[in-house]
């Protein structure tokens, strides 16, 4: 395997600790990195992150000014810095399982717990550059895979910080087209995700109803979540490419309130009809936008 080369990759590190901050960077320092950004405040994050794209970040959930993993969150959906796919790790002081499962939620790709080896930094950054996880989204997410986001399907999200370790040199220009790019594909991701929950609940739903049997607790459950689906659709695909796709989503939320406008009795067997062929009209369309 080629060397790796760090020279060039850019790190935002922030942390409010001065030894904190010092050790993490002659870390990186000592393993190659030389663009090294420190920082200690979120005010720091937000500066450098609307004027540059760092190829790693690096900070701590405990700011003095502000929510870390809120701003991580808000780097994933697009609505902070300018690449909602850098890789992030995240520093905790006292790693409770609150707080570990707030991160893991925010989109964060990895957690460290301080005081901090020099190994576990260099074993974190090596994975992000060796194996890191695909991206996945869904209603309430957008990140790496999570444990619970198994059957769910990823894109392999753009990675300067590998690029640059592999020795290749990214333009400005270059590096806006990968993240476009995968955009992209997010946003076709996002609307598979739709058709696969869409397709699951239907698969379950289907064989009860066939069976004649009424409304009862089970199948109200299926029910209610596929017009949880389908509203969330509304904001997902509104003013998209796949808007065609909208339109089924909310024929099935229809047959969904018709079926449970029944109230416990017996569903019109015209609606029970209806829900395959829509389920499989928006596989469909997914496939052939």
């Amino acid at each position: 395997m080629a060397k790796l080369e760090y020279a060039n990759c850019e790190i935002l590190l922030v942390d409010r600790d001065l030894n904190t901050r010092q050790s993490v960077k002659n870390i990186l320092h000592d393993a190659g990195f030389r663009e090294l950004v420190l920082g200690k405040t979120l005010s720091d994050v937000h500066a450098h992150m609307s004027k540059s794209i760092p190829d790693l970040l690096i900070g701590s959930c405990e700011l003095p000014d502000g929510d870390f993993i809120d701003y991580v969150k808000e780097v994933r959906r697009g609505k902070a810095g300018n690449n909602p796919f850098i890789p992030i790790i995240m520093l905790v002081e006292e790693p409770t399982p609150q707080l570990v499962s707030r991160i893991v939620e925010s989109g964060t790709d990895t957690v460290i717990a301080k005081p901090i080896s020099t190994a576990q930094m260099l074993d974190r950054v090596g994975d992000l550059i060796e194996a890191r996880k695909k991206f996945v989204v869904s209603d309430q997410y957008i990140g790496p895979v999570r444990r619970q986001d198994g059957t769910i399907p990823g894109i392999d999200a753009p990675n300067t910080l590998k690029a640059k370790a592999n020795g290749e040199q990214l333009s400005v220009t270059e590096i806006e087209h990968m993240i476009g790019k995968a955009y992209s594909d997010l946003r076709l991701l996002k609307v598979d995700v739709i058709g696969v929950r869409i397709a699951s609940h239907i698969t379950n739903l289907v064989p009860m109803l066939e069976r004649g049997d009424r409304v009862d607790p089970s199948i109200r459950n299926e029910l209610l979540a596929l017009l949880d689906i389908t509203d969330s659709a509304k904001e997902q695909l509104a003013g998209s490419p796949y808007e065609h796709v909208l339109e089924l989503c909310d024929s099935v939320g229809n047959v969904a309130s018709s079926i449970l406008a029944s109230r416990g009795g017996q569903p019109d067997s015209k609606d029970i009809k209806l829900l395959k062929p829509l389920s499989q009209a928006i596989q469909s369309s997914v496939n052939n936008p």
